[in-house]
C-alpha cells in the first residue's frame, strides 16, 4: 500500500457525482483539524480515503485506521470499513452493515453506501466515524 496524494484521491472523483466529493470533503474537514486523527490517502483500490489515530498516540508507534473509504465506480455506492461492528452501527441507526469477509480485516464492519446515503446523510456517517474515533482511541 503506497501513500497517495490529496489531489490524486479527488482527481479520481471528477466525473462522480458532486455531492460525492461533497461527502468526502465534508468528511475529510470534520477530521483534518484534529490532532488526534490523521487523515490520508492510498493507492489501494484505486486511490482511497483513510482516517487514523496519529502514530505518536498509539501504543505501537504506528498509524491506525479507525476507517477507509473509496468511490466504486461501477456500482455508483461509497464502499467503507470502519472499527465498529454492524451490532453497534446498527445501533446507531445503520442496521446494513456486514462483517468484512477476510477474517484478517482488523476494521470490523463494511458498509456499502448508496446515492440516497451518500447525497442525504453524509452528517450521520461523521457520527459513526465519530464513534469509531473515540472507540480506537480507548484501545491505543
Amino acid at each position: 500500500m503506497s501513500e497517495a496524494t490529496r489531489d490524486e484521491f479527488y482527481q479520481r472523483l471528477d466525473e462522480a457525482p458532486y455531492a460525492v466529493r461533497g461527502f468526502f470533503e465534508t468528511v475529510e474537514a470534520r477530521f483534518s483539524p484534529r490532532n488526534t486523527a490523521d487523515v490520508h490517502f492510498t493507492h489501494t483500490n484505486g486511490v482511497d480515503m483513510r482516517i487514523a489515530i496519529p502514530k505518536e498516540l498509539t501504543k505501537t508507534g504506528k498509524l491506525r485506521n479507525f476507517a477507509t473509504m473509496y468511490w466504486q465506480v461501477k456500482n455508483l455506492a461509497i464502499h467503507s470499513r470502519i472499527f465498529l461492528t454492524p451490532d453497534e452501527l446498527a445501533n446507531l441507526g445503520f442496521p446494513e452493515a456486514k462483517v468484512p469477509s477476510s477474517s484478517s480485516e482488523p476494521l470490523t464492519a463494511e458498509l456499502q453506501l448508496s446515492e440516497d446515503f451518500w447525497r442525504y446523510k453524509a452528517e450521520d456517517f461523521g457520527r459513526y466515524l465519530e464513534a469509531a474515533h473515540i472507540k480506537m482511541l480507548a484501545q491505543c
